[in-house]
């Protein structure tokens, strides 16, 4: 169901009709979703919802039986590798991901498998361990590393290659709330910046505030599709889901209510000076 009349021209992701089956079960089926270039998106749902199997098919790791497009190029083994480079992903257990024995190094490996320069690789590595902010522990070992860090490590490295889209499969959920703050700020200044195109997959709603649009899903089908701050008014549905209202939202529908505010407020000074006027 699309709700709000919401259309999205220019898509950098067109899926048309997906269908994927795991064992006897169909995950996906003929299931449609178009992501603008440029937008911030929130693709939220439960466990088991279909959510990271997505992300998977995107990047190539299974095969669906579907039309997928990517930035203009068809979704198939033959364009696998060029979709490849147009992705960075972050995903939820960073402890996987780490290949090398520093932070630099680490980040490296991602130029290094796409064939740069190497001469251009060291350069590439320390402007975006500025722009992350962890310029300080590029000689760090990895796994000395806080939650936190790891994170802005991981995010890094999916973003030293400038891809278009930036895809955040659940990669927020075990960090602290300093270090989330700090990421989804990094990640609003990128968007906003380089016109990037973000996909956050979550089912932490408090990760979906700065979006542009989310699209709720459970089950493979889309329940729900419009402005971020229009769909977290609709508590009815994540309440069916299993998703839990995250504080501000819930209170901004109950004080709509008894017609105190008209409209969601997300932060808590604007919340009480609405009220005071």
């Amino acid at each position: 169901m699309q709700l709000y009349g919401v259309v999205y021209m220019n898509n950098i992701i067109g899926i048309n009709s997906l269908s994927f089956r795991y064992q006897s079960k169909f995950i996906f089926e003929k299931f449609t979703l178009n992501i603008k270039d440029g937008e911030w998106i929130s693709i939220v749902g439960p466990n088991g919802s279909g959510k990271s199997t997505l992300v998977k098919i995107l990047i190539g790791l299974l095969e669906s039986d579907s039309n997928i497009i990517v930035d203009k190029l068809t979704l198939n083994r033959e364009n696998i590798d060029k979709i490849r480079k147009k992705i960075g992903v972050v995903f939820e257990n960073t402890e996987d991901s780490f290949v090398a024995e520093t932070v630099a190094d680490d980040i490296a490996f991602t130029l290094e498998n796409l064939a740069y320069d190497p001469k251009e690789i060291g350069r590439m590595v320390e402007d975006i361990a500025m722009e992350f902010k962890i310029d300080d522990i590029l000689e760090k070992e990895p796994n000395f590393l806080s939650g936190g860090e790891k994170q802005k490590v991981a995010l890094a490295s999916a973003m030293v290659a400038r891809p278009k889209i930036l895809i955040i499969d659940d990669a927020l959920e075990m960090i602290d709330e300093k270090s989330k703050n700090e990421i989804l700020e990094i990640l609003n200044k990128l968007h906003k910046e380089r016109y990037l195109t973000i996909i956050t997959i979550t089912q932490n709603l408090e990760e979906t505030y700065k979006t542009d649009r989310m699209v709720v899903i459970n089950d493979g089908n889309i329940l729900i599709d419009g402005p971020t701050i229009n769909v977290l008014e609709e508590d009815k549905i994540f309440n069916r889901i299993g998703l839990s209202l995250p504080f501000m939202v819930d209170l901004s529908i109950k004080l709509k209510l008894y017609g105190l505010i008209d409209h969601i407020i997300l932060d808590m000074d604007e919340m009480v000076n609405a009220l005071w006027k």
